[in-house]
């Protein structure tokens, strides 16, 4: 299991909304223990909740809101509320936190979030990165065709969730990133979207026409 690192409030909310039973390591790059920890939970296979890594220092507010007074620190979170903490990079504890508390869940299916992210908005982009800040050129591309138009759109960071990066590969049979959706029905990547703009298709097949 590939563990995601996120880095700001935008992002951390959404792990909450989409994926309520998470683990949520909040570390900090100067942190060798945290280093170390982020990289054993990526061997870890726990398919009844999210692991996520959470850089405090680039989200300070979250940081707060969570009482993370040293680092690591790991928070469990269940039905999208906090049920635990552990300080240290305790790994027994925190794994035996793990499988008391998410042993009776149900395995999260991918798929079915995938389904459920598509239809999150009229128009959805999966992308590198967030609208404000690209994490890719072919994102701060698309984003910046989207914004021409005047779209309203919702996005998903696909690095911050390594199964649905790898699950919307095969759902939308497109290997690549990003990835616009309109209406539950997928359009196509940047060059796709290129090719509609030029040929002044664009604006319909965001309106859904």
């Amino acid at each position: 299991m590939s563990v995601a690192c996120i880095s700001s409030k935008q992002a951390f909310k959404a792990v909450l909304e989409d994926t309520p039973n998470a683990c949520v390591h909040f570390a900090a790059d100067w942190c060798e223990p945290s280093k170390q920890l982020h990289n054993a939970m990526n061997d870890w296979n726990y398919p009844s909740v999210r692991l996520v890594t959470a850089m405090v220092e680039e989200m300070p507010e979250v940081a707060e809101d969570e009482k993370v007074e040293t680092v690591p620190f790991i928070v469990f979170y269940k039905d999208g509320k906090r049920v635990d903490a552990i300080a240290g990079a305790m790994v027994p504890e925190i794994k035996r936190k793990i499988e008391s508390l998410y042993s009776a869940v149900e395995v999260i299916d991918v798929e079915a979030r995938i389904k459920k992210l598509i239809k999150k908005g009229k128009v959805m982009l999966f992308m590198k990165g967030e609208p404000d800040a690209p994490r890719c050129g072919f994102s701060r591309t698309i984003i910046g065709i989207l914004r021409e138009e005047g779209c309203t759109f919702e996005t998903f960071d696909i690095l911050t969730d390594e199964a649905v990066r790898q699950g919307l590969k095969s759902f939308s049979n497109w290997p690549t990133f990003p990835q616009l959706y309109v209406d539950g029905e997928f359009v196509g990547g940047l060059d796709i979207v290129k090719e509609l703009k030029e040929s002044g298709e664009l604006r319909e097949t965001l309106e859904g026409q």
